[in-house]
């Protein structure tokens, strides 16, 4: 699964995590979760949210998704769900020498490769005050 963003764990389960104004709320799209306590989110057919604070979390971190290709470390930038490709960016210069790679933004190249040539790992970077928090 290709996911970047903010997410916390509440009652043994995983949740994208919005702020707005200062509010989090844990965002699902199982319709089951209304029994623990989520709404509809208006104008959104499988959307449903719940406010939380953060004394009810049990951790919170946010999803950075790379791959390597030859060595090189590459951000998960999106992913073709028709094509079943990846596309992978990184700043490092030393690529277009080593990799059929394209300009992309200001000091980035992007590359799109087959999802199943890849292998997406993820670092998982401690937020609201979880950044101590024994494992």
């Amino acid at each position: 699964m290709i996911r970047k963003g903010r997410f916390a764990i509440w009652n043994c389960n995983e949740y994208e995590l919005i702020s707005y104004q200062r509010q989090h709320y844990l965002k699902s799209k199982n319709e089951s979760d209304i029994e623990h306590g989520f709404r509809k989110l208006k104008g959104r057919n499988q959307a449903f949210v719940k406010r939380v604070s953060v004394r009810e979390l049990e951790d919170a971190y946010e999803v950075f998704q790379y791959a390597m290709v030859a060595s090189y470390r590459f951000a998960v930038e999106g992913y073709n769900e028709k094509q079943d490709t990846v596309a992978l960016v990184t700043h490092n210069p030393f690529v277009k020498e080593k990799l059929n790679v394209r300009p992309y933004g200001k000091g980035q190249y992007i590359i799109e490769v087959p999802k199943r040539d890849v292998e997406i790992e993820e670092d998982r970077i401690p937020i609201l005050g979880f950044e101590n928090k024994k494992t």
